[in-house]
């Protein structure tokens, strides 16, 4: 997991909806825990999913909701107060075996009730916030999965302190632009019809006062919209957002790299221009989909997915205009996001879903730019080539075409670019597929994406059966398996790393780490 705020804190300090996020992001699964005088809230997180939440402050108990929204009346909330006392079961448990609430009732209060506990957060100008990585219990009766988008929306539409929304917006001088993130700029969001207006008016020419000018919202709405989109990195500063993440050591390796990320800053540009020019369709309502989202079309939608080339997985032919391609990766992105399938049965989908979204994702990346395009056909041309057909030079330039692919994979790699990493690499295996180091940095790529890692363990097994004797590939399988939370697969790894190779550094310090353990 990896935060991009500390864990521990102040919440005037991190904030609570950046909080959030990078939770999210991280893909974390622990239990956040948010303190302020004598109350103590806990949201619990499952891969960046919020799943529960729960509070000792007696208002937020869910007998005392119930009774405030008039779901149960006075004396059936006593009956209840006293069946718990007397069997220790829940609350609403008892409520629905006493016949007062329905299974489906009980279901809609608890989301409710968890929802209102994040929400009340919103308001908490101060207090400490901590977060604990560590596996959730399995036994909960109610496992929840809530979209963090809208409910980073709903709660900073709770905070009506206008002066103090200000002073949290950069300057007001500032030009916002859109992000080129899919994960981010495909996120669900629930917004009115003015509000969705508004949101065409960040155009990347506008400044944060021109907006404020423009828009039909209220002043008190519109600093409200801006600081879930800069929260919620739908919007960023224009030309500061890529700069400010950068180390010196990730600036040092971009000037030696500058030459060969040309043509990845050209797909950047270009992938700019057309989130820029395509507002109107990413926020637009309706269908996103041709046909109903659910485990099972997922699951066999994910199935057919090896083998397909980008144009097959969009759906388009391959003479398809650049328009065409736009349309059919927002249809799909918007469809696949897994931040918008919380329904009841979509977990088991979860990571399907995942891969999903950064394969349409990775085919639109390369097909939108006419040069990266070209050069993906002509990589698909050759490898429709039966080895008796290629001639040898062509085959000598194969191999070169792929060792240049690969060294620029493995720069961007160290570079922390893993797209432009397994975009290189992936062409330097279908270009040369006989090379273990090539799927070894594959493997090692794909490691490091979101709902990959089954694909990296299949990329690094196969660089393990090229060569077998390569100490080292064990070692990288085996941090894939720590990271997949499986010990003793991973102990078996750093055991045969060190029996191909007994000096093996890495290996050696893993072990004794995991043994220590």
């Amino acid at each position: 997991m990896a935060l991009s705020i500390p864990t521990v804190g102040k919440l005037s300090d991190a904030r609570l909806p950046r909080l959030l996020r990078s939770l999210q992001r991280g893909q974390a699964t622990g239990v956040l825990t948010v303190t302020r005088n004598d109350q103590t809230k806990h949201i619990y997180f499952r891969n960046g999913d919020i799943i529960f939440a729960a509070s000792r402050y007696e208002d937020d108990r869910l007998g005392e909701m119930l009774l405030k929204w008039g779901k149960i009346t006075y004396p059936q909330y006593e009956m209840s107060v006293r069946l718990l006392k007397e069997t220790g079961k829940r609350q609403g448990m008892i409520l629905v075996e006493q016949g007062v609430l329905t299974p489906k009732d009980l279901f809609q209060a608890v989301t409710a009730q968890v929802k209102e506990i994040i929400l009340s957060l919103f308001t908490w100008l101060e207090g400490d916030y901590s977060f604990e990585e560590r596996p959730l219990p399995t036994d909960e009766v109610f496992t929840l999965r809530m979209s963090s988008g809208s409910l980073i929306y709903e709660g900073i539409r709770r905070n009506t302190d206008f002066t103090r929304l200000c002073r949290l917006l950069p300057p007001f001088e500032t030009v916002l632009t859109m992000t080129t993130d899919p994960r981010d700029l495909f996120q669900p969001i629930s917004v009115t019809q003015a509000e969705r207006e508004f949101l065409l008016l960040v155009d990347g020419e506008r400044t944060i006062r021109e907006l404020l000018t423009d828009t039909m919202l209220s002043a008190l709405q519109t600093v409200q919209a801006l600081h879930f989109l800069l929260s919620a990195g739908i919007v960023q500063v224009k030309g500061v957002a890529t700069a400010a993440a950068e180390t010196s050591e990730d600036s040092r390796q971009r000037i030696e790299l500058e030459l060969e990320s040309l043509i990845s800053e050209a797909i950047s540009r270009k992938k700019q221009e057309e989130m820029e020019t395509s507002r109107v369709e990413l926020f637009e309502e309706g269908e996103e989909s041709e046909r109903p989202i659910t485990p099972e079309s997922i699951r066999l939608i994910y199935e057919a997915l090896e083998g397909k080339d980008h144009y097959e997985v969009l759906g388009v032919e391959r003479d398809a205009a650049p328009s065409e391609i736009k349309k059919a990766y927002f249809r799909l992105a918007k469809a696949y996001h897994p931040d918008r399938h919380h329904q009841p049965g979509m977990a088991e989908a979860h990571q399907m879903l995942e891969t999903l979204f950064d394969r349409v994702t990775q085919a639109y990346d390369e097909l939108i730019n006419d040069s990266s395009r070209r050069r993906y056909d002509e990589a698909q041309a050759l490898q429709r080539h039966r080895p008796s057909q290629v001639k040898p030079e062509e085959a000598k330039q194969r191999e070169q075409q792929a060792a240049e692919q690969a060294k620029r994979g493995e720069a961007a790699l160290l570079a922390g670019k893993v797209k432009e990493a397994m975009y290189c690499l992936e062409w330097a295996i279908k270009s040369d597929g006989k090379k273990s180091r090539y799927h070894a940095l594959l493997g090692q790529t794909l490691a490091a994406v979101p709902g990959r890692v089954k694909e990296a363990e299949r990329e690094l097994l196969l660089a393990i059966e090229m060569e077998p004797a390569n100490g080292d590939y064990y070692v990288v399988l085996g941090m894939l398996y720590l990271k997949m939370k499986l010990k003793e697969k991973a102990l078996t790894q750093f055991g045969e790393a060190l029996r191909w190779d007994p000096a093996n550094k890495k290996a050696k310090e893993q072990l004794a780490h995991l043994k220590r353990r």
